[in-house]
């Protein structure tokens, strides 16, 4: 399946978005869809945060973190015990009357802003904003489709390869560059789709207009081997790019190597020394008391043995 393809000129942010929804975007030979009235805002959405703005204005302690989503999760506490604890001190000090002037405030302030927060999502509307600088699926032929998808498929292989991401092609720009590539071929293949389709259309309307299309049907045919070259020098770069992959995995595993080796030899050279320590130690050992006291106990013995062997002799 074909992921849609932006404009690399877009801002990131928005070709981000459109990318990643693919349902909000309208092919390139279809209209898109009108702006809602209101944003998209329905009754329904003014009920539901009249409903929820009336409760958050009791409750600011647990609506204001929702409202600031999980990136402002800790402000959003904040805030809401902090308005919370004024909404509870206006009681105290203020009375009943002034608590409900501050939690009518309270409420209105919610609604607004949850009445805003409803209707047509961002995707929706950067779908609409940004036609026809944007590709889907439907823009391409049988024909044109599986050049538009290698290409993609390449551009993909080469930006989340390892080298790439080490910055060993960095300075091929392929996050500048690539994008732009598969941009090309997506709006070369889409206009030979566009004029393919007026050409069958023209066609059934008037076989005998066969003839006189052949011109326009050849110009396509060079056309198409032009993108299928384009294609294959991005496959080919995708190609070596995962040979330069693979011999930068070997590369690090033999660096491992390198460093596992570095450690084995310390731990030779530290065995070593351990040798030299157990020498050591037991030089050390034979001037202990005990080795003293074996050495006494031998020299006794031999001197009884001596004197035993001296006794019998003949006088």
């Amino acid at each position: 399946m074909l992921g849609p393809i932006a404009d690399p000129d877009l801002p990131e942010d928005d070709r981000d978005v459109l990318v990643a929804n693919p349902d909000a975007l309208t092919p390139l030979r279809e209209k898109p869809p009108a702006p809602p009235p209101l944003g998209g805002r329905t009754w329904a959405d003014a009920g539901l945060s009249f409903l929820a703005g009336t409760a958050c204005g009791f409750l600011p302690a647990v609506a204001l973190p929702s409202l600031f989503g999980q990136a402002g999760a800790a402000v959003g506490i904040a805030a809401g015990i902090a308005v919370q604890g004024g909404l509870a001190a206006t009681w105290w000090f203020g009375g009943l009357g002034l608590f409900l002037v501050v939690a009518t405030v309270l409420q209105i302030g919610f609604f607004v802003t949850l009445f805003l927060r409803c209707g047509e999502g961002r995707p929706q509307r950067l779908g609409r904003e940004h036609h026809t600088r944007y590709y889907t699926e439907a823009d391409f032929s049988d024909r044109t489709l599986p050049l538009v998808k290698r290409a993609q498929d390449a551009v993909a292989a080469v930006l989340g390869s390892d080298v790439d991401a080490a910055g060993l092609l960095d300075d091929i720009a392929n996050t500048l560059e690539l994008p732009r590539q598969e941009w090309a071929i997506a709006t070369t293949c889409a206009e030979v789709t566009r004029i393919n389709r007026q050409i069958r259309s023209l066609r059934k309307s008037d076989a005998g207009l066969g003839e006189m299309l052949e011109p326009q049907q050849r110009a396509l045919a060079v056309t198409i081997e032009g993108v299928e070259r384009r294609v294959a020098a991005l496959e080919g770069y995708a190609e070596r790019t995962a040979a330069a992959d693979a011999a930068y995995r070997e590369w690090q595993v033999m660096e491992e190597l390198d460093d596992l080796r570095a450690d084995v030899q310390e731990l030779l050279a530290r065995t070593a020394q351990d040798e030299l320590a157990v020498a050591e130690i037991g030089h050390l050992a034979e001037k202990t008391p005990l080795t003293e006291l074996r050495r006494t106990v031998e020299e006794a013995r031999q001197a009884g043995l001596g004197l035993a062997a001296g006794e019998k002799e003949p006088a």
